[in-house]
């Protein structure tokens, strides 16, 4: 995830080429390490060219900027100035024949007067922008691996905060209900969130109905940013699924499965997120409850005129039966009375 949050998994391609042209894997992504000051440690990077070519590239640190809302990174030309000085590369230049995997050796050199946390991209690219022949477009492809560093010195505070936890709507005709859970970081090391969303029944159930999990894509925060994670439920009868079109669209489809029929919401939830960080060697608990309301309308509705016509009806039919008996009760009350024979 090329965010605040930097997500665990393989390097992503910058590129506009087909991955035939131009296809790194590299792995780890990001590159995470926490080191002492005065030290000297080495990571390791595995690369793998995946495209049909051999691969003339280079690797070097770059600095990067995240946008106001730290939805988005933007990588920059320049390199750190802080890290320059310590960094360094087993192979700063290298060839990758096809389908071979290349071990490039990174060495920090951390000073001892080194900050609390640093993070940048190990960008890697080609060496020389290829030619473009007639009738085809330039090539130039790069791999950007996100790497934090925390630095392991006195003075380290992690802490993180929740800012906001809040669902998409208060009321829901059907699922999925979305919530966002607002992170800040306001320590000086980054942070790796992580823990539960639990959906109970109004607020004092003990035993929840379901367990969403928080940060699927173990991410990290930087100091000093704010990021927002959402998770979804959508474990309901009926409920919303996101369709493909044939023409690359989508769209929300209502789909009623039968089988599931016994998770029909209705009524009060409370969602109650237990997030936790490591502080210090412990697990700091953080701890934020929402509610909502699900109200399957439509349904109801159906349902109450379903049985409003049903009583109708038995209404009607029970009418129709006693008739008869009230109209011999009637006649019989209206008929003479017989005269009685006299006694001799």
């Amino acid at each position: 995830m090329l965010a605040i949050i930097l997500a665990t998994g393989t390097a992503p391609v910058f590129a506009d080429a087909s991955p035939s042209d131009f296809s790194l894997q590299v792995t780890p992504s990001p590159l995470v390490t926490t080191v002492k000051p005065g030290t000297k440690t080495q990571l390791e990077l595995k690369i793998r060219n995946g495209g049909s070519g051999t691969e003339q590239l280079k690797i070097e640190p770059r600095s990067f900027t995240l946008s106001s809302n730290s939805n988005a990174v933007r990588l920059l030309d320049t390199t750190p100035p802080d890290i320059a000085r310590w960094i360094s590369f087993s192979a700063p230049s290298f060839t990758i024949q096809p389908g071979q995997w290349e071990n490039e050796e990174i060495t920090l050199n951390i000073p001892k007067d080194a900050g609390f946390s640093y993070a940048f991209a190990l960008v890697i690219s080609r060496q020389n922008t290829p030619k473009a022949s007639e009738g085809s477009r330039v090539i130039n492809g790069s791999v950007a691996v996100f790497t934090l560093i925390n630095i392991d010195r006195p003075g380290t505070t992690s802490s993180l905060k929740v800012n906001g936890f809040s669902v998409s709507k208060h009321m829901y005709e059907y699922l999925p209900a979305t919530f966002s859970v607002r992170f800040r970081n306001t320590g000086n090391t980054i942070t790796q969130p992580y823990g539960n969303i639990f959906i109970q029944r109004g607020s004092h159930t003990q035993a929840p109905l379901a367990s969403l999990t928080v940060n699927t894509t173990h991410g990290y925060i930087l100091p000093g940013t704010e990021r927002t994670i959402t998770a979804t439920w959508n474990d309901g009868f009926p409920a919303y699924q996101t369709t493909q079109n044939t023409d690359g669209t989508t769209q929300q489809k209502l789909v009623w499965n039968w089988a599931s029929l016994s998770k029909l919401r209705i009524g009060h939830y409370t969602a109650h997120l237990v997030a936790v960080y490591s502080s210090g060697g412990h697990d700091v608990p953080i701890e934020s409850s929402v509610s909502f309301w699900v109200i399957p309308w439509k349904i109801l509705l159906g349902v109450l005129t379903a049985t409003l016509l049903l009583l109708f009806a038995i209404f009607m039919i029970a009418r129709s039966a006693a008739r008869p008996i009230w109209r011999y009760v009637r006649n019989k009350r209206k008929a003479p009375p017989q005269p009685t024979a006299e006694k001799s």
